[in-house]
């Protein structure tokens, strides 16, 4: 368990006050968490829970199934003789149409079980960044859960901060629009400072997922089949087999 499923619920409560000031009472025009609304589409509180939700261990876990995969490709090929020993015309077209196919299947980086390990490759880093995020917004709601922010939330009666119905109706999330701020203005403010240090560092998180999502670009493209060119039937068919 890491330090984000520890703190998650212990900070519920914190989360859902200051999501329910934002949505009711808004945050002040120009105030910094407004382009990281934007740009996040999600309440500060909603996204720390939905993150806490998401662990590394499952995408970790997909990535086994896919290279046990690719070494049955590689191990695959070693039942499948080929030619085993034929000779004649036809022989030799059957041989060249093996190893396009054996090379296909499981000859390097660019084969199907090359593919198939950088898939799980690329799941491995995925994984990797999501713990780094959930690290990096644990510390940071770390911090809000002692901030003086924090005490005048909850401070504050539960009714004070509204249901956040207002909010939501009046579409500001959506649009990004700051409006006339409404409810204590020592609540709005705690909870547009704790909502802007929280969403500062997932956008963090994001910045390092774009990053991550453009290295590998390119690299998990499908990997099409590219047969060798039949040759033209030989006049003579004969086949011999080994004897």
């Amino acid at each position: 368990m890491d330090l984000l499923a520890r703190l998650a619920a212990p900070a519920q409560d914190l989360l859902e006050r200051v999501d329910r000031a934002l949505l009711t009472g808004g945050a002040p025009a120009g105030h910094p968490i407004w382009p990281l609304l934007r740009r996040l589409g999600a309440l500060p509180g909603e996204l720390v829970i939905e993150l806490a939700a998401t662990t590394p261990e499952s995408l970790r876990a997909a990535a086994d199934p896919l290279r046990e995969l690719a070494r049955a490709y590689v191990d695959g090929l070693d039942l499948m003789p080929g030619a085993a020993g034929w000779r004649g015309d036809a022989a030799e077209a059957f041989g060249a149409q093996w190893r396009a196919l054996a090379a296909h299947l499981a000859d390097g980086a660019d084969s199907m079980a090359g593919g198939l390990t950088g898939t799980a490759s690329y799941v491995d880093d995925v994984a990797g960044w999501l713990a780094a995020t959930r690290d990096a917004v644990a510390v940071a709601l770390a911090r809000c859960l002692g901030s003086t922010e924090a005490a005048t939330l909850r401070a504050l009666p539960a009714g004070a901060l509204g249901s956040g119905v207002a909010g939501l109706a009046g579409g500001w999330l959506a649009t990004g629009a700051p409006g006339a701020m409404a409810g204590p203005r020592s609540a709005i403010l705690a909870a547009a400072g704790i909502g802007a240090h929280l969403l500062r560092a997932a956008a963090d998180g994001l910045d390092h997922g774009e990053a991550l999502h453009s290295r590998w670009a390119g690299r998990l493209d499908e990997l099409p089949y590219r047969p060798t060119p039949a040759p033209a039937p030989p006049a003579d068919t004969h086949l011999a087999l080994p004897s």
